[in-house]
């Protein structure tokens, strides 16, 4: 992943409707996966014909499952770093991207574990991006983390760590922030031991997720449009 700080992060209001706020994913007719084929390739097209797959065979199963399908199947692309893919030094791929073009960074793992669970009925306000550090290498790095509603149990969704663990059982990280697709912020204080929150925020946002989901939004607008008008998801 490359390096960002989060006391240097731009922050803006944030927006009240998003491209992952859906519930259900709705069927797809050929023309999506057409138009997925012109924008990225008929290997582009066969990748989000199984994905589409898997997430429709997934969405009536229990939390766990999907949750570990998600984790698996995004952690099974491979890990490219921007300037390699992007030929930028930092930029966040839509869960399409990664998919359709075969592999990310841990900022593009994340998003697409993320946006796959939304299509799979995870809800939205339990799902949050991590931004923390790996305490042998000091590298800063991005994971996937689902909270409860009681916000007693934390479960972690990583590239490195395949196996999902629990937010207590993850010693080997340092957390620092965490922050939801609407821009509520939870500030953490790590000092390698023991864990607690700092300090909330709420309705902002990483400047990099808005542009996600701003290209998010564009390609919901397009694919709906190639499936008949018909939207992709359920709310």
């Amino acid at each position: 992943m490359s390096k960002f700080n989060v006391f240097l992060f731009a922050i803006v209001c944030i927006s009240s409707q998003y491209s992952f706020a859906v519930t259900k994913i709705a069927p797809w007719s050929e023309g999506v996966f057409k138009q997925v084929e012109k924008d990225y390739g008929k290997a582009g097209a066969m990748r989000m014909r199984k994905v589409y797959k898997i997430i429709q065979q997934s969405k009536n199963k229990s939390l766990n499952e999907k949750l570990t399908i998600a984790n698996n199947t995004l952690n099974s692309l491979p890990w490219i770093a921007d300037k390699k893919k992007w030929l930028k030094g930092d930029y966040w791929a839509t869960g399409l991207e990664t998919i359709a073009l075969f592999g990310g960074d841990c900022e593009d793992m994340a998003i697409g574990k993320l946006a796959m669970l939304r299509f799979m009925g995870v809800a939205k306000k339990n799902l949050y991006l991590g931004y923390v550090k790996v305490k042998r290498t000091n590298e800063i790095h991005m994971v996937l983390v689902w909270i409860n509603d009681q916000r007693t149990q934390s479960k972690v969704l990583d590239n490195i760590v395949k196996t999902i663990k629990t937010g207590k059982q993850r010693k080997d990280l340092i957390a620092v922030y965490l922050v939801d697709l609407d821009g509520n912020m939870i500030i953490l204080n790590d000092n390698g031991k023991n864990r607690s929150i700092k300090g909330e925020v709420s309705g902002k946002k990483l400047k990099k997720l808005e542009e996600v989901k701003k290209r998010s939004r564009n390609n919901i607008a397009k694919y709906t449009k190639a499936n008949g008008g018909t939207p992709l998801y359920t709310k």
